[in-house]
């Protein structure tokens, strides 16, 4: 009996300090989807089309999308407007066709459009719909979210949505 107390005190110690920290890190803060409405900037625009402006991206909208014009190597910019604590930026792939347009993405974070640094990246390519997300490392701090296909010569940026999850900063 007591052999069988030891063994289950020795699993319950363990489990109990993973409790607890899992509580710490959860009550710490909650975060947002923080590029929601915020402006975006293209590299380019799909045949100079309105239907398919940087706006469509952070609208909360799933169903439409942004585009650019192939080029080499086509971004889109969030300007979140302050700085930001980034946890995890999620982009989706538009539903109705074309799914394998996302491929060989970065993901960027910085403070000035000048000063980005690589906070994930995504092989892929993707199928209809599908959901990328890229969790960036502890304490990532930055005002702009960039995503980029590095890649290939003629591609488009055709993402449906773009979620950056985050908690603002002083």
């Amino acid at each position: 009996l007591k052999k069988a107390l030891d063994m289950f005190s020795l699993l319950l110690v363990p489990a109990l300090v993973c409790i607890c920290h899992v509580d710490i890190i959860t009550c710490h803060y909650e975060l947002t989807n923080v590029a929601h409405s915020k402006p975006v900037t293209l590299s380019s625009l799909y045949d100079n089309d309105s239907r398919y402006v940087g706006s469509k991206v952070v609208n909360g909208l799933f169903s439409d999308l942004t585009a650019t014009a192939a080029e080499r190597s086509p971004w889109l910019r969030i300007d979140l407007g302050a700085r930001f604590e980034i946890n995890e930026i999620e982009v989706f792939a538009r539903a109705d066709c074309c799914g394998t347009q996302l491929h060989d993405v970065d993901f960027k974070v910085g403070e000035n459009i000048h000063d980005m640094y690589r906070c994930g990246h995504y092989t892929g390519p993707t199928v209809k719909g599908q959901r990328i997300a890229v969790f960036c490392p502890h304490n990532t701090i930055g005002r702009y979210v960039q995503i980029q296909i590095t890649k290939g010569h003629k591609n488009e940026l055709t993402p449906a949505e773009v979620l950056v999850w985050g908690v603002k900063v002083n």
